[in-house]
């Protein structure tokens, strides 16, 4: 499929849409989005829930399986940061199945793919995280290493 829109989807459910102004994120779970699959969040693109400040929106997530030699999974995101001079970033985090929580951070208000590469166990992403300020998923086990990850935003082509 050339077009991540062609993908099927899962959906995530959350209580809350729009922007995370505080210190903590907004977030949406699901049975887990498995390999070429596309998130949708109460049922709507996610652009419908998922905005920051200034313009902030994320316009699609897709999960991949990139030819890579480091890394076996990738989140897609399709996205815009905040415009205007002194807007911020957009900042989102991805929980998969294992507990694992990658990060990434939008500034660029131009739309663009960016990537977010890493490995597991179990790759499934369950929650989708966001908000308009910089924040930490609290992990149920304190003393697990940090997940390694790569980000590229915007993604190369």
């Amino acid at each position: 499929m050339s077009n991540l829109s062609d993908y099927p989807s899962v959906n995530f459910s959350g209580t809350q849409c729009g922007q995370a102004t505080g210190s903590i994120p907004f977030s949406a779970t699901s049975t887990g989005m498995e390999i070429f699959q596309t998130a949708t969040v109460n049922g709507n693109p996610p652009s419908n829930c998922v905005v920051a400040n200034d313009g902030g929106t994320v316009f699609g997530i897709t999960l991949l399986q990139p030819d890579d030699k480091i890394y076996s999974y990738q989140i897609s995101v399709d996205a815009q940061g905040p415009s205007g001079w002194l807007s911020g970033s957009m900042y989102l985090a991805f929980t998969d199945a294992s507990g694992d929580t990658y990060y990434l951070s939008i500034f660029d208000s131009d739309r663009q793919i960016h990537t977010v590469d890493y490995n597991s166990s179990s790759p499934n992403i369950v929650t989708i995280w966001w908000c308009n300020n910089s924040f930490t998923v609290d992990s149920e086990n304190a003393n697990k290493s940090k997940a390694k990850f790569r980000v590229t935003s915007p993604a190369q082509k």
